[in-house]
């Protein structure tokens, strides 16, 4: 079984919020507060497991902050979760995430820092920009600089894309994305909008938040390979408000629900 932070950084993509219009280099995004319950997807079936170690439960909290600076968005996710194998054993996960990207997409800034059991095994931070090619420039733990094609998106750029579809039913398209986490690779995300929105009961949504939900599907590839490192299920409304998660790895699956989200207001001209 591979580490368990070794899935769970590459989940942070959708994970940002705000009314978008794709064509706009601007728009009036929310800035906002937000609390997810994180719990082990005990309904999947577990195959092969007889002589080997799986996760046996787990639960925790993601929290996700998004602000507008004015002149671009800046975000600060804590994931924590609690796991617990087969055997007994446990482990606490502390992901700490930030970033910061440029209305237009061409700059981002990030840092990531994982623990478990309170011991920092990774930790790393670094920079990106739109030229001919993209540019990603490594500063900690080692300096390194890499090169992907140009049409690598950044977070909030690839949320845009998915904004921009929502409409089109059954819509299937695929993107290069590069968050950060995994700091030398890119990953080719698959998409997929199902056409039947959800309208959200077991969530009290603030004033000014859509209570209509576009299920979508997603897989994310390392590099040319041809086995997801995961499969994810989301309902995102227009706003890129995301009410629940369902992240598939090879191991186990998590369910992550929205519990909490308060708008901060945005005092930008």
């Amino acid at each position: 079984m591979k580490k368990i932070t070794e899935y769970l950084i590459i989940i942070f993509s959708i994970t940002f919020c705000g009314n978008i219009n794709a064509k706009s280099k601007k728009k009036e995004l929310l800035s906002y507060q937000s609390v997810y319950e994180i719990v082990l997807d005990k309904e999947r079936e577990m195959k092969n497991t007889f002589g080997k170690l799986y996760i046996k439960d787990a639960n925790g909290e993601l929290l996700l902050d998004w602000y507008d600076n004015c002149s671009s968005w800046a975000s600060n996710q804590r994931m924590y979760i609690s796991f617990m194998n087969s055997s007994g054993i446990g482990t606490i996960s502390d992901i700490n995430y930030s970033l910061k990207e440029d209305y237009d997409g061409s700059k981002m800034d990030f840092a990531l820092q994982v623990k478990e059991n309170n011991i920092v095994t990774e930790q790393f931070s670094g920079s990106g920009k739109k030229n001919k090619k993209t540019l990603i420039n490594l500063i900690s733990p080692v300096e390194k600089k890499l090169e992907f094609p140009k049409d690598v998106l950044f977070p909030h750029e690839h949320l845009k894309e998915i904004i921009s579809k929502l409409d089109n039913e059954k819509e299937i398209f695929s993107n290069k994305v590069y968050e950060g986490t995994i700091p030398n690779h890119y990953m080719n995300v698959s998409s997929f909008i199902h056409p039947e929105k959800v309208i959200e009961d077991n969530v009290d949504l603030p004033k000014g938040i859509f209570n209509e939900f576009w299920p979508i599907t997603m897989a994310y590839y390392k590099d040319s390979n041809q086995t997801p490192e995961m499969e994810m299920s989301a309902r995102i409304n227009k706003q890129g408000v995301v009410s629940f998660f369902k992240y598939d790895y090879p191991d186990y699956s998590l369910n992550i629900k929205l519990k909490k989200i308060q708008i901060i207001p945005n005092n930008c001209n």
